[in-house]
């Protein structure tokens, strides 16, 4: 057995991997790019817990400080089963000198259940952790995780990853500011069907 037990994926308590619930499949999938502007810049367009505009989405609701642990977003979020109201709960910030900075945040409202014209099934917990880190004047490095727990199908999260750290890029470079070599995102992923949680005890 894996000691210490690992908290559920709606744990207050930050960690990875999670645990999924009983029954529910558990992925993880980690996006990487590299951004050709300065690490403030990119820190200036994605940094924000409460401005998403780049990922073509703006916040329903917004609760507390931003960028500050405890508060929460609720987006409107597009997956492959749908749209879904996600609140999410910034869960840490760290910002560094030279532009780099780190956040995780988790999703509050578990679970959420699929429209009933997408089948049985539900998302049953969330843990985002990003990584921005200074490479160069104008190269930033991008390593965005997701682990998540669900029922009922995939969920998209390496397409609308990769499709946000793109339009990242197109603004930067819309506003002159990418100037570096870029590397275009690609993801990886790893799931864990209940049988296979099983199997490996997790």
């Amino acid at each position: 057995n894996i000691e210490p037990v690992l908290p559920t994926c709606e744990s207050s308590t930050f960690t990875k991997p999670c645990q999924c619930p009983e029954g529910t499949t558990y992925e993880s999938t980690v996006t990487y790019a590299v951004i050709g502007a300065n690490a403030h810049d990119v820190r200036a367009v994605t940094g924000n817990f409460f401005d998403i505009r780049w990922l073509g989405m703006e916040p329903l609701v917004t609760e507390g400080p931003e960028n500050t642990k405890g508060s929460t977003r609720t987006d409107w979020v597009p997956t492959m089963k749908g749209h879904y109201n996600f609140t999410e709960e910034a869960m840490e910030y760290k910002y560094y000198p030279d532009g780099g900075f780190e956040t995780a945040y988790k999703q509050q409202n578990v679970p959420i259940v699929y429209h009933a014209d997408q089948g049985p099934g539900s998302f049953a917990g969330e843990l985002v952790t990003w990584k921005s880190e200074y490479l160069g004047e104008h190269e930033t490095a991008i390593q965005w995780g997701v682990y998540v727990c669900f029922t009922g199908g995939l969920l998209g999260f390496p397409e609308f990853h990769e499709m946000g750290l793109n339009n990242a890029s197109k603004i930067l470079e819309a506003q002159g500011k990418l100037k570096g070599k870029s590397v275009k995102p690609w993801s990886t992923a790893h799931s864990l069907t209940p049988e296979e949680r099983k199997m490996f005890e997790l």
